[in-house]
């Protein structure tokens, strides 16, 4: 995918989901992240390389549900160009579209959960079903139940649950957040395994030691990708070192 295209796209969600939840709320951040040891998943042989990632994201909340989308791009080290990879998740609440409450035990409310992936000219497309869930000491958790149609896989289509979640911890005058997702997706086209990709992150407020509490943030992200693109064997681990800007 060209730089303008993904650029394009950016600046497209950013509008609509800006001018949707302008009333309700939103959070937009960039974060730079540096790691070694990222696998490399089509090699032979075990091949490990060293990168770094710019990160943009943006969430908000609208009258009838909410949007999350973000953005990598990935720059090996010692090798030209970028690699780009980008979601976009789009969920509307039936609770808000009916007036209805759907709230029961630890569930808060349901969602239609919607999801686009796409990455170096490719797309899958998700949809299912989204729970957001009442959990002591969590900001938040949510988990989304979606059929996954990778269109670079011809007709296939595989399940994918995927929790996320963030939740604050305080350490004496330190203010931690624990935030991250996991996404499990059944096999997808012939010969291919089950995935896993997970990414847990630990980070500091380091605004808040200088009263600006909230807007940048530094710590670690862990990357696990058990089976990368569906190919036995092919597990990621990395970990990252991670500066995050909130604005």
């Amino acid at each position: 995918m060209k730089l303008t295209k993904v650029i394009a796209i950016t600046l497209v969600v950013m509008l609509s989901a800006s001018v949707a939840s302008a009333a309700i709320w939103s959070s937009t951040s960039f974060s730079y992240l540096k790691g070694t040891d990222y696998l490399m998943p089509f090699a032979e042989d075990e091949v490990l390389y060293d990168a770094s990632i710019m990160t943009f994201e943006h969430a908000s909340g609208w009258e009838y549900g909410d949007n999350f989308f973000f953005i990598d791009i990935k720059r090996a080290a010692d090798q030209d160009g970028n690699a780009y990879y980008g979601e976009w998740h789009p969920r509307f609440s039936l609770g808000k579209l009916t007036g209805n409450d759907f709230a029961f035990g630890m569930v808060k409310d349901i969602a239609i959960a919607t999801e686009i992936n796409f990455w170096e000219g490719n797309r899958a497309y998700l949809y299912g079903v989204g729970f957001d869930l009442d959990i002591p000491n969590f900001n938040w958790f949510a988990i989304n139940f979606m059929i996954r149609d990778d269109k670079s896989i011809e007709d296939e289509t595989c399940f994918q649950v995927s929790p996320a979640w963030s939740m604050p911890i305080t350490l004496g005058t330190m203010n931690l957040e624990f935030n991250g997702f996991l996404d499990y997706s059944t096999a997808e086209g012939e010969g291919a395994e089950a995935q896993i990709v997970c990414q847990p992150q630990l980070l500091l407020d380091v605004g808040g030691l200088m009263d600006k509490g909230g807007q940048y943030y530094a710590g670690i992200e862990y990357q696990y990708w058990k089976n990368m693109y569906g190919i036995d064997g092919k597990d990621d681990n990395a970990i990252q070192f991670m500066g995050k800007w909130v604005f």
